[in-house]
């Protein structure tokens, strides 16, 4: 009988994964951790059910090449340089701050060698792109100000990662190699700028000629042999199986046909990631713990609060505020994956034993493990942590100037944008709307009130946002409306309507409630993205509350009853009627009653209808009263379109014209006989038009 050692492993890392993650499921542990809790659990350290260490390492280095090359797919070059303020300032500053302190604090409280230290603190720097964009998706924070500020942080740390490389490679030589090191870094530049090229012109030629076969079969065959043939000659220019994946998933990114590709291997997605994670814990060994409990818990905190405390920092001095800086901070806190990858490459080159590299491995699993809890805990510290002059007096320091008594503090421009209480917002504006967010949806918002006139503040927690908006006109203040200083200056007492369009559901719902305590008065009108979010702001005070899955979900209906013939009228009494159904599931008992919408239920009872009179209707030429329309067929004319312009409720003596649009009232009986009344009975159905306009 023919033995499968790999594929018994591999039976066994499913069937426990899949039995770890059902029962953690059901106590709300995050799948990640389940993952990882299921790896130590089956390797040599737990049950020992896999005892071989070469299948382990190979199921974690396929595990780590399958799960970067899908990081890459969703990696674009062009959001780079969209996001280039983020990621070369804040991501560098990261990097490089983190290293150092890093490099420092093990040089202090450690006897390992210079170089060792230095490995160490670049390997610490690195956070997990896998961890962090699985939870910010799962959360629906993905675009929120500090979601794009950790994205931006992120994709700096795995461009870096190249030039980090060829970093070991030196310090492995002793820095006694720069000749290979020269050789290196220019076979790197040559294989990069080659697969840019490749990237920009011949994939998206070659998959052109793959589309046109109408093979899907060719198709996925095409996009596995680009990724594995681009890993494959990464590792032959010098760089590691899983970072020429990643490199693989960037050149495919850009191709106009990623979102399929992305799309055919999104089923593989959940199983790269449990066998990356699963072996990870394999490798773990919990005997370090039970062995000097005190010396690693030690290192786990100190990594945690050490890269919390560096993002934060940067991202305070940036201008984003102390909610961004605590939520970014916790949320970069762990190591990623592809300090495994640079972790890995030490090993072989002798940087670092084997000891060592299990102690690295020790620490690094666990503050994976917390990222989930830490990530969940980030919002109540935020909610705590003051917002007063200590910050406005620390984020001062970032600029200087020069005053008659010499050298003085000058304040950031993002402090001077901030709202006070002497900001003109905080004048006796009444009736007026606060936008909370100014994304697309607060844009949007924004400009509908500009053009009819409504007064409208917004507050906005992106610096660099606050600033564009400034430069257009905007009454746009930095500031965090989840406090309710914020809130009050900009005059929410006073105010109308509170418009909260942001992508965070934990700081709208302290929002909503904020605002409902100042303001009982105040009509709230909540975004969020699922409907599963709508119940608990409903609770909080809000009085509408629109969830985009939801929307969607109708638009999307609405456009295929248009597709079968359904008037307007019908598709927006049925888009009312299945609103009033589900959000009345949604709020149940708890939810206060729906205002009443009168406009909307008369045109759920009756039709809004318009028909434009050609040269030879017998309508042309009479008065309004002359027809007689209202007493022979129950329909009222409310408007007549006439040159362009609109005349709302005409006087009985109007005559009418050729080339006139009327807009007629009625149920729609009653708007077929006006038809036949005005066009004539015999009129050709071409010579006008009748369309719907509810």
């Amino acid at each position: 009988m023919i033995d499968y050692p790999i594929l018994q492993d591999l039976i066994v890392v499913l069937v426990v994964s899949l039995a770890t993650v059902y029962l953690l499921r059901r106590l709300r542990v995050p799948v990640i951790v389940g993952f990882i809790i299921a790896g130590v659990f089956i390797g040599p350290g737990g049950l020992s059910l896999i005892e071989d260490h070469h299948s382990i390492e190979l199921m974690a280095e396929i595990g780590v090449t399958l799960l970067l090359f899908t990081i890459g797919l969703k990696f674009s070059v062009r959001e780079l340089f969209n996001m280039k303020w983020f990621s070369l300032t804040a991501g560098g500053a990261q990097l490089a701050l983190t290293a150092l302190a890093a490099t420092l604090l093990l040089g202090i409280f450690s006897d390992f060698s210079l170089r060792q230290v230095f490995f160490l603190g670049i390997v610490v720097a690195l956070s997990s792109t896998a961890i962090v964009l699985r939870l910010l998706e799962s959360r629906g924070e993905s675009f929120t100000v500090h979601g794009r500020f950790m994205l931006g942080v992120l994709i700096l740390q795995d461009l870096a990662v190249v030039p980090l490389m060829l970093l070991t490679l030196l310090l492995a030589q002793g820095g006694g190699g720069w000749g290979d090191a020269g050789l290196a870094l220019l076979q790197s530049a040559v294989f990069i700028v080659a697969l840019l090229l490749v990237a920009r012109f011949l994939y998206p030629w070659l998959m052109e000629q793959v589309v046109r076969t109408r093979s899907r079969e060719i198709f996925i065959l095409t996009t596995i042999l680009a990724a594995l043939g681009t890993a494959w000659l990464g590792s032959r220019f010098g760089f590691s199986l899983p970072l020429g994946a990643f490199l693989a998933g960037i050149v495919i990114s850009e191709s106009e046909y990623s979102h399929q590709i992305l799309a055919e291997i999104t089923p593989l997605t959940d199983l790269f990631n449990s066998i990356f994670f699963v072996s990870i814990g394999m490798l773990v060994v919990p005997a370090l713990w039970v062995d000097d409990p005190l010396l690693f818990a030690g290192l786990t905190v100190g990594v945690i609060l050490l890269k919390a405390v560096v993002v934060g920092v940067i991202a305070l001095v940036s201008g984003f505020g102390t909610r961004v800086s605590v939520l970014a901070g916790i949320g970069l806190a762990q190591i990623g994956e592809f300090s495994f990858v640079l972790a890995s490459a030490g090993l072989v080159q002798g940087l670092i034993d084997d000891a060592l590299f299990s102690q690295f491995l020790t620490v690094s699993v666990v503050t994976m493990a917390l990222t989930p809890l830490l990530m969940l805990l980030a919002s109540a510290i935020a909610a705590r942590v003051p917002q007063g002059a200590w910050m406005e007096r620390l984020a001062a320091g970032s600029g200087a100037g020069r005053g008659k008594d010499g050298p003085r503090l000058r304040r950031p421009r993002f402090l001077r944008d901030s709202i006070t209480a002497q900001s003109p917002a905080a004048d006796a504006v009444r009736d007026h709307v606060v936008i909370v967010g100014y994304g697309v949806n607060g844009r949007n918002v924004a400009r509908v009130l500009r053009q009819i006139g409504v007064h409208y503040i917004v507050l906005e927690l992106n610096p660099h946002t606050v600033r564009e908006g400034r430069r257009q006109g905007d009454e746009i203040y930095y500031g965090d409306a989840a406090r309710a200083e914020v809130l009050k200056h900009a005059g929410v007492e006073r105010a109308r309507v509170l418009i909260v369009a942001i992508a965070d559901p934990s700081l709208s719902r302290q929002i909503v409630s904020l605002a409902r305590k100042a303001n009982p008065e105040l009509q709230i009108i909540a975004r969020t993205r699922f409907v599963s979010e709508a119940e608990e702001l409903y609770k909080l005070g809000a009085d509408e509350v629109i969830p985009e899955e939801f929307e969607t979900s109708l638009e999307l209906a609405g456009i295929v009853m248009a597709a079968y013939g359904a008037s307007e009228r019908i598709i927006e009494k049925e888009k009312a009627s299945i609103r009033s159904e589900r959000y009345a599931l949604l709020c149940r008992e708890e939810c206060p009653p729906a205002r009443p919408q009168m406009l909307t239920a008369l045109l759920s009872a009756e039709d809004l209808e318009h028909l434009e009179l050609g040269p030879q209707q017998p309508a042309v030429g009479r008065a309004i009263a002359d027809t007689r329309l209202r007493t022979l067929t129950g329909a009222t004319i409310i408007a007549i379109e006439r040159e362009g312009k609109l005349l709302m409720n005409p006087a009985p003596d109007f005559r009418l014209a050729a080339g006139d649009v009327l807009f007629l009232f009625g149920k729609t009986e009653e708007l077929e006989a006006a038809r036949a009344e005005l066009l004539g009975d015999a009129a050709d159905p071409g010579a006008a038009s009748f369309r719907s306009r509810s």
